[in-house]
């Protein structure tokens, strides 16, 4: 039965002041990083990494892993969705279509060289078994919005090279989380066949490309059908369009664990690809939102960094990290994009801009804290190479190639001919 006060009777609600005052400090590290950002002109991560450690347990100390318990991974999952869902919403039709031939080639013959090479190098590099050696080439195939998206601001290359970025960065956030995830469910299977990676695969995508289409379809019957008055339509759009992308990320990923990127990235190509009433505004509300979120979490996760899991990989480590950077990365490139109407200086940069982000950095935690608690068996030490892999190549990645884009841009003469 429940207990209701009285008349007259104070109520006293509880709020955690510390914890108000951790977001907003979060918050406005954000804002702060968005700012140094465009003043000096280089890629917002590597202040928000900055910040991150800063503030976290080699740092400060003031976020720990405790901070945000066990809601942290579904923080995570729905702000990677709003990221995704913003990504895909500014790529249009017309510019997919465009795309050179190699686009297509980057996201599948490319993806494949960077996820067995990868797989390959931490298995025989770091002896990992093969379990957790996929487990990191799957992971680490994303290069994702999160980081492509800062670094495009900053740089001025041609709209065909900046598209095919973003292109990569979208699809392979989707199917990198994905892949990873039926790697993990075929990790913990008693017996699985060859067919049955492709068919848990193959569930969680198109559950997530079928809800995607369904949400976009209400949202944009919501918007042109139904009479509004003027002065609300504009409100209506950015709240509707909003409310899509997370209620599609929760419907698919009720059914299908990680279904719901792939829908949020679906709902968002599909309704930026329709008509829309203010779609400038909606774009511009999209862009602010997801500019807070990738603060706050780019900030979170850099601050859960455990410097000494990173450097337990020692020299064995930075070898895979360069092999990851200097050799798969280009490789990839230079095999998806031969005659597909880049130059050789755009494949050479293209080659240079492959950082990893959140996805990655996301899907890693959670799976490292199920190794490390499933029973049985658990897998703490499989856990810490895991985790510390997927951190230093995303860092590494982040700090040289986010923090140098400008540059190499420049040295390889690849701006746009009007900058």
């Amino acid at each position: 039965m429940v207990a209701v006060p009285e008349v007259g009777e104070r109520v006293s609600i509880h709020v955690d002041l510390e914890l108000v005052a951790l977001i907003s400090a979060i918050v406005g590290f954000g804002v702060v990083a968005q700012f140094l950002a465009a003043k000096y002109r280089v890629p917002s991560v590597l202040f928000l990494i900055g910040a991150g450690v800063a503030i976290g347990p080699e740092g400060l100390g003031i976020i720990t892993t405790d901070t945000f318990g066990g809601a942290l991974s579904t923080i995570v999952g729905v702000s990677v969705a709003l990221i995704v869902f913003e990504g895909s919403f500014r790529l249009e039709l017309d510019l997919v279509r465009n795309a050179p031939r190699a686009v297509g080639r980057l996201i599948t013959i490319g993806a494949g060289v960077s996820f067995f090479g990868t797989a390959l190098v931490v298995r025989f590099l770091l002896g990992a078994s093969w379990d957790i050696a996929f487990l990191v080439g799957a992971l680490l195939v994303a290069t994702g919005p999160t980081v492509i998206t800062p670094i495009l601001a900053v740089v001025s290359v041609r709209e065909e090279v900046a598209t095919a970025l973003e292109i990569e960065g979208i699809v392979n956030d989707v199917t990198a989380a994905i892949l990873a995830i039926v790697l993990f469910k075929a990790m913990t299977a008693v017996e699985l066949q060859p067919r049955g990676y492709v068919f848990l695969f193959i569930e969680r995508l198109g559950m997530g490309i079928v809800t995607g289409f369904v949400i976009a379809g209400v949202v944009w019957y919501l918007l042109t059908q139904v009479d509004l008055p003027a002065q609300e339509v504009p409100q209506a759009a950015r709240l509707l369009t909003f409310a899509g992308a997370i209620l599609a990320f929760a419907i698919a990923d009720s059914v299908f664990s990680e279904a719901g990127i792939a829908a949020a990235a679906t709902a968002g190509f599909t309704l930026g690809n329709l008509e829309l009433p203010h779609r400038d505004s909606i774009r511009r509300f999209n862009r602010d939102v997801t500019l807070l979120v990738l603060s706050f979490v780019f900030i979170v996760l850099a601050a859960l960094l455990e410097f000494s899991e990173i450097l337990a990989l020692g020299l064995a480590g930075l070898a895979v990290v360069g092999v990851v950077m200097l050799v798969l990365r280009p490789l990839s490139v230079f095999v998806s994009t031969t005659g597909g109407g880049f130059s050789f200086r755009e494949r050479m940069f293209i080659s240079f801009v492959g950082p990893r982000g959140i996805v990655p950095a996301s899907v890693a935690t959670l799976f490292a804290i199920r190794l490390r608690t499933r029973t049985p068996p658990s897998d703490p030490a499989g856990a810490d190479l895991l985790l510390g892999t997927v951190f230093l190549v995303i860092l590494v990645s982040d700090v040289l190639e986010a923090g140098l884009a400008r540059r190499i841009e420049l040295a390889l003469g690849v701006s746009r001919p009007d900058d």
